[in-house]
């Protein structure tokens, strides 16, 4: 036993020391980084998009929370990454929680910063999503979760071409279930973008 813990020691030891020289960086910053991408890769994988159960949780009503921008996930569980995401665009753990409008919200994407626009990719947006929710793109043109999502609001192919409003256009954000709140935030709707 004394070996063992020895040996576990030096290791630990070793590591340290490594890092601290700068020879190969903190090692546990590098096993913490990876696991956390390792979650980020099985909410975007093809697994988590079929609506399959995914083993890292994330994946509520067939989307993942990067499909759904992580709006319906509270600070505890997000993903590092996507924490780290958050607080270039200004959040931090209360006002992420509480759903508070920041500035970056005013922002179209042309007018955000290189490093906003990769922290808003990183949440799940994109340019699309972000300045017109999908509103100017033909039905053939979305992309298939968001295709899911607008079927589940009422939408089809000819309503959605035809720029119809269905009945879930006149509802209020509370008036909404948790899985049609999730939907909306697939099409980039959240509670400040939709009354």
């Amino acid at each position: 036993m004394a070996f063992f813990l020895m040996n576990a020691h030096n290791l630990i030891d070793s590591c340290c020391h490594m890092a601290g020289n700068g020879s190969a960086g903190n090692i546990f910053a590098k096993i913490f980084k990876k696991v956390d991408e390792h979650v980020d890769q099985q909410q975007t994988g093809a697994t988590a998009a079929a609506g399959a159960a995914n083993p890292f949780g994330g994946n509520k009503f067939g989307f993942t929370d990067k499909q759904a921008k992580y709006e319906d996930v509270p600070w505890s569980k997000l993903p590092l990454s996507v924490r780290k995401a958050a607080k270039v665009i200004g959040y931090e753990e209360k006002s992420w929680d509480n759903k508070e409008w920041l500035s970056i919200d005013d922002y179209d994407w042309e007018e955000m910063s290189p490093e906003q626009k990769m922290a808003c990719e990183t949440l799940g947006w994109d340019q699309d999503s972000w300045d017109n929710k999908y509103d100017d793109k033909h039905w053939s043109d979305l992309p298939a979760h968001v295709k899911q999502a607008a079927e589940k609001l009422g939408w089809n192919r000819e309503k959605w071409d035809d720029d119809w409003d269905v009945p879930s256009w006149e509802k209020e954000w509370k008036e909404f279930t948790p899985e049609e709140q999730r939907c909306l935030h697939v099409l980039g709707y959240y509670v400040h973008t939709w009354d």
